[in-house]
């Protein structure tokens, strides 16, 4: 967490009267620059080297000391971070030694005659980072770096906010450089008492060390608001680390069938969220409930599914909800492998205080294994303790305690000539496991990272091409999970070709023992059932769990399966949780 941390920030100006550094925070004591002088050689016949030169030539193989940035004065920092006219308004980054700045160089306006005519014709506002900082987290902190440089930007277009303040940076600067060589009082230390632009970046740089969340009005007037989802999403002190691209791909993966989830109380989000944010924000809030999907919350919000899927996307990234599917009766929950079982850990406490009377570690050994939520519950009991049983399986999902397990469809041929004793022998070939059948039956197949390559190779090239058709891309050996949708398409699969009454326009599509071993099995013998299988064909390819059919194809899960209990013989299920939504897992 302390590589997400930045390591300061650092406002620098360009103008006629040249590049100055006008604040920094953290800042030095200032004892460096004394010592500097002091050391300095007083023989007037010694040659004067410039200021720049021998800091660069004193510059230090690290540029780092006790978190803070050293080794370059001021003069030197304000020529690197003043850049040109020219590179201003685009993403700016330099590397020092093991310290990367970032920051959005902004060009202002040139005032009107009428105005008063200014000396300064840009500004930068940098974030300091380590070197090992990763291309997101750069790109966050220009984000904000962005943000910031606009509203500076309006608030001098509106009432020369930013000349005021370096008025009074400038001024404290000056003022220091008159006294003597051995006063160690900082000028920054001075400027952060005087410029409320100077306390601004003081609360901007202690929000993102502590919980990633900056808030604030410059002047009082433009909002800056911004989250690091590097820090909010890892604030739980998981081992697993959570990147912003996993988040991204859980907002591109949002369906009409999945819900929503809060993971902080609903009074305290209605109370965070501004004044003026969207009304229908503040409706989906109080509608959100974890046995809706996101389709049934447009229709009891009156909002558009689109605008549903921006919302909730909106709380996602902002760690305030998070994806998961409607609970239901048939939903197998496990626990988490990422779960602190420890007796004496900090949720032990937490969950006592919500649920009191009931230990924590009872709950979680009922999902030690993998059981429907519908025979969690006691059918005897209470409605009280049916519905606290609700309760619990909510705050474990919201503390990321439970994961829920799909199940996947996939289309393998199980005779005996489907796998070569070559195959069987080889030591260097996949290992075979159980995989549970939804009959209660156990077959002998590979699990779910293994078949794309037995695919290859009990398959021709016409039937893997087929499974893996309406819009799925080629199956990547070594993983089934590389397939994400943009999140504006809701519509499923397109058929694999157009359907006649007995399947033969698909089925001739398929090698000839394929097709022998499928018209050969009894269930298509029945007509209807065969014009079935042919339907949901597309899906058989490992990316679509029972639910998402079942969604899209107005199907109940009996009637699914049945089919897949019938086609047994070449349909194996896979069960896992679900990759997209469950991002803080570490597959």
């Amino acid at each position: 967490m302390d590589d997400i941390k930045p390591i300061g920030v650092i406002l620098v100006t360009s103008g006629s009267k040249g590049d100055r550094l006008l604040f920094r925070y953290p800042f030095e004591s200032g004892e460096c620059e004394t010592n500097s002088k002091s050391q300095q050689s007083n023989n007037p016949y010694a040659v004067q080297i410039s200021e720049d030169i021998h800091d660069l030539r004193k510059a230090p193989a690290s540029s780092l000391a006790n978190g803070n940035l050293f080794g370059y004065s001021e003069t030197v920092l304000a020529n690197l971070l003043a850049v040109k006219s020219t590179l201003c308004g685009r993403k700016f980054e330099l590397k020092i030694d093991d310290v990367i700045l970032v920051g959005h160089p902004t060009l202002l306006e040139v005032a009107s005659s009428s105005q008063q005519q200014s000396s300064m014709i840009s500004f930068n506002v940098v974030f300091l980072l380590k070197s090992n900082a990763h291309t997101s987290l750069i790109n966050s902190y220009h984000d904000l770096a962005k943000q910031i440089a606009i509203a500076l930007r309006h608030e001098e277009r509106r009432c020369s906010y930013l000349n005021r303040e370096k008025d009074i940076m400038v001024a404290v600067q000056d003022e220091l450089a008159s006294m003597p060589e051995d006063c160690l009082v900082s000028p920054f230390k001075l400027i952060l008492e005087r410029s409320p632009l100077a306390k601004h970046f003081k609360h901007i740089y202690d929000k993102l060390c502590s919980n990633g969340i900056v808030h604030l009005h410059i002047n009082n007037w433009i909002e800056v608001n911004f989250c690091l989802p590097h820090k909010i999403h890892n604030s739980t002190g998981d081992s697993v680390k959570i990147q912003p691209e996993a988040v991204n791909k859980c907002i591109i993966a949002l369906r009409p069938y999945h819900g929503i989830l809060l993971t902080v109380d609903e009074n305290k989000l209605l109370e965070s969220l501004p004044p003026d944010c969207s009304p229908a924000l503040i409706r989906l809030v109080k509608m959100a409930s974890p046995i809706k999907s996101l389709q049934k919350l447009a229709s009891d919000t009156d909002i558009s599914l689109q605008q549903v899927f921006q919302l909730v996307s909106h709380l996602v990234y902002w760690a305030k909800a998070m994806i998961i599917y409607p609970l239901c009766e048939s939903n197998v929950y496990v626990l988490s492998p990422d779960t602190n079982t420890f007796k004496n850990s900090e949720l032990v406490e937490k969950f006592a205080e919500e649920f009191q009377g009931v230990a924590l570690s009872k709950i979680l050994a009922e999902f030690s294994l993998p059981t429907p939520l519908g025979e969690h519950q006691d059918v005897l009991g209470l409605p009280q303790q049916q519905a606290q049983k609700i309760q619990m399986v909510v705050w474990m999902l919201q503390h990321r305690l439970l994961v829920q397990l799909h199940t996947y469809i996939f289309l393998l041929p199980s005779s005996d000539h489907s796998y070569t004793g070559k195959q069987k022998q080889s030591s260097s070939g996949p290992p075979l496991r159980k995989l549970s059948h939804p009959t209660g039956q156990f077959r002998t197949s590979a699990s779910a990272e293994e078949l794309p390559q037995i695919l290859r190779t009990t398959l021709s090239a016409s039937d893997v091409s087929l499974v893996m058709e309406a819009g799925s891309s080629p199956v990547d050996e070594g993983s089934v999970f590389n397939k994400y949708k943009p999140v504006s398409e809701t519509s499923p699969p397109a058929p694999a070709a157009p359907l006649s009454p007995n399947g033969e326009v698909v089925l001739s599509k398929l090698a000839p023992p394929l097709r022998e071993k499928i018209l050969n099995l009894p269930a298509t013998r029945n007509t209807e059932d065969l014009r079935l299988f042919v339907k949901l064909f597309p899906y058989f390819n490992g990316y679509h769990h029972l639910e998402e059919i079942m969604y899209y194809e107005n199907m109940r899960r009996s009637q699914l399966l049945m089919l897949v209990d019938k086609f047994r013989d070449i349909l194996v299920t896979c069960t896992h949780p679900e990759p997209h939504t469950n991002y803080h897992i570490k597959f």
